[in-house]
């Protein structure tokens, strides 16, 4: 293959990164329901309902729509988790193309979006129904609209960068973390906006950001998915804001922040090589091409800022952003996986891994080793004289190692996806089918309940059987829907709240007045 060959093969670096890792995503794509918050939303959006808080209602409305369009071809299920294979190969263009534009480089472009895509936490979140992956694509888009900006200096890429920023705050909240380099890019693009094209793009924001409104209109019809039930302005209000949650603040830490980055540095260890080491703690085969990609990072950090400081400057805003800015605004508690050896017996630790939060991180850095990776071999190739067709080797080579972390995290993305699915769907599926008439199951939390749902509402299957989920019994407006649709509470019960036990109690003596059966989850403990 020749040189011309190669660069022509590589024309447009944006649509053959999401050609490539979409081919990737699907082909390691779950074909049924995961772990976590995957079940949830696949309910939500089969019922058109609102999931957990913040609501997410943007990534409700586009993919059922999605699932309208593609569920006749390949089913709900698999429709919906390859919409977030889409919108991540899509984001992924949009960073090949961030790249491109401004240094040139098309093989170095190509090479940035795939080392980044095949980040574990990005390709994971990837092939399962969650709303990160659609969020991934939003923040980037307001990256590609204020660098379009910044190129052409035509007034309408600034309205649509707001209008943008608007829709992502309807979507999620992750979504905005690129809205500092975004306005970076913006002013200090050689021309500031006027005044009249800011407040017409804060105006179309506005109106981006009024898509929350329809969980306030959906909730009047009480769909089968209705955590928060926003039927009020006021509920609205503590969905959107997440008043459910015990949201911590930025002061005291929750961990000392030695420990919080530390939390950070972990979870990049799983980026590179997953299949390596995939139990939590380091190993010496992935953590040491944890190092090599990290180095190879540092190098492309280097080579961008020297090719185009502009696009490097916004880059590491959004790598200081999504990192620093993350762990210090989020203050979390240790991961579930984090210091288990170390740490003092009794510590509190977050109820899963959150890598998922950092994922805007792990794409900065992995981008700029797959940059670096293709500078580094024209780096060689000029210091050994090499002929165009050593260079060429040189470069092939270099594109071998920006897409080698989808060999090394290949066995654990499949034996991960099929390991949720058999736990997750068919043990479920077995729980709920043994249950008696008209049971009442007590559910422990999040992967206890949200399989259930999943297959009372996407597979029509033992709707007779009400789920009460135990730690949501503390919010009234849970209590509220256990009363109105199941007559499974007193009404002094849903107005005060007496504590897990005395609720819990409640619900098995009205259940027993209505000859119900209560079968206890497993998992709850006492």
């Amino acid at each position: 293959m020749s040189a011309a060959t190669m660069r022509s093969r590589f024309a447009r670096p944006d649509v053959a990164a999401s050609a490539f890792l979409f081919t990737v995503y699907c082909v390691t794509l779950a074909r049924g329901v995961t772990y976590w918050d995957a079940g949830e939303f696949l309910a939500a959006v089969h019922s058109l309902g609102i999931p957990h808080p913040p609501g997410t209602p943007l990534y409700i409305m586009l993919a059922s729509v999605w699932s309208m369009v593609a569920g006749p071809f390949v089913g709900f299920t698999i429709a919906v988790n390859a919409f977030s294979a889409l919108c991540t190969a899509l984001a992924f263009g949009i960073v090949a193309n961030f790249f491109w534009r401004p240094t040139g480089d098309a093989i170095a472009s190509f090479a940035a979006a795939l080392t980044a895509g095949l980040m574990s936490t990005v390709w994971l979140n990837a092939t399962e129904t969650e709303v990160y992956a659609c969020s991934l694509l939003g923040a980037f888009v307001i990256v590609w609209c204020a660098q379009r900006y910044a190129r052409t200096l035509e007034r309408r890429w600034v309205v649509l960068t707001l209008y943008t920023c608007g829709l992502a705050w309807s979507l999620h909240l992750t979504a905005l973390l690129t809205v500092p380099a975004a306005f970076y890019l913006i002013a200090f693009a050689g021309e500031l906006p006027r005044v009249r094209t800011v407040a017409v793009g804060l105006l179309l924001s506005v109106l981006g950001g009024s898509v929350i409104l329809f969980m306030l209109f959906r909730a009047q019809h009480d769909p089968a998915i209705n955590q928060g039930n926003p039927s009020t302005v006021g509920a609205l209000i503590d969905v959107v804001f997440r008043h459910q949650y015990d949201v911590a603040p930025l002061w005291p830490r929750r961990a000392p922040l030695w420990l919080q980055f530390g939390n950070v540095f972990e979870y990049a260890d799983w980026q590179f090589a997953l299949g390596l080491g995939p139990d939590p703690g380091p190993t010496i085969a992935r953590t040491s091409v944890t190092v090599l990609y990290a180095l190879l990072g540092m190098y492309g950090s280097m080579r961008h800022r020297a090719v185009n400081r502009e696009s490097w400057r916004a880059w590491m805003i959004l790598l200081v952003t999504t990192s620093i800015g993350v762990v210090l605004y989020l203050n979390l508690r240790a991961g579930a996986s984090y210091g288990n050896s170390v740490l003092p017996a009794g510590t509190i630790h977050e109820a899963r891994d959150r890598d998922y939060f950092f994922t805007w991180a792990f794409v900065c850095w992995g981008a700029w080793a797959g940059f670096g990776a293709i500078q580094l071999a024209r780096a060689l190739a000029l210091r050994l004289h090499s002929t165009l067709e050593r260079t060429r080797d040189l470069v092939s080579a270099a594109v071998v190692i920006a897409v080698l972390p989808m060999v090394l995290n290949w066995a654990a993305v499949r034996t991960l996806r099929q390991t949720e699915q058999i736990h997750d769907e068919q043990e479920s599926r077995a729980m709920l089918s043994s249950l008696p008439k008209g049971a009442v199951f007590l559910a422990n939390g999040d992967n206890d309940t949200y399989p259930l749902w999943y297959l009372q509402q996407v597979l029509d299957m033992r709707r007779d059987v009400t789920i009460v989920t135990i730690p949501l019994l503390a919010p009234e407006w849970s209590r509220a829907e256990l009363r109105r649709r199941h007559q499974l509470l007193d009404s002094a019960f849903v107005q005060n709240w007496y504590g897990f036990p005395a609720t819990v109690a409640d619900i098995r003596r009205i259940a027993d007045q209505q000859g119900r059966v209560v079968i206890e989850s497993p998992f709850i403990q006492h």
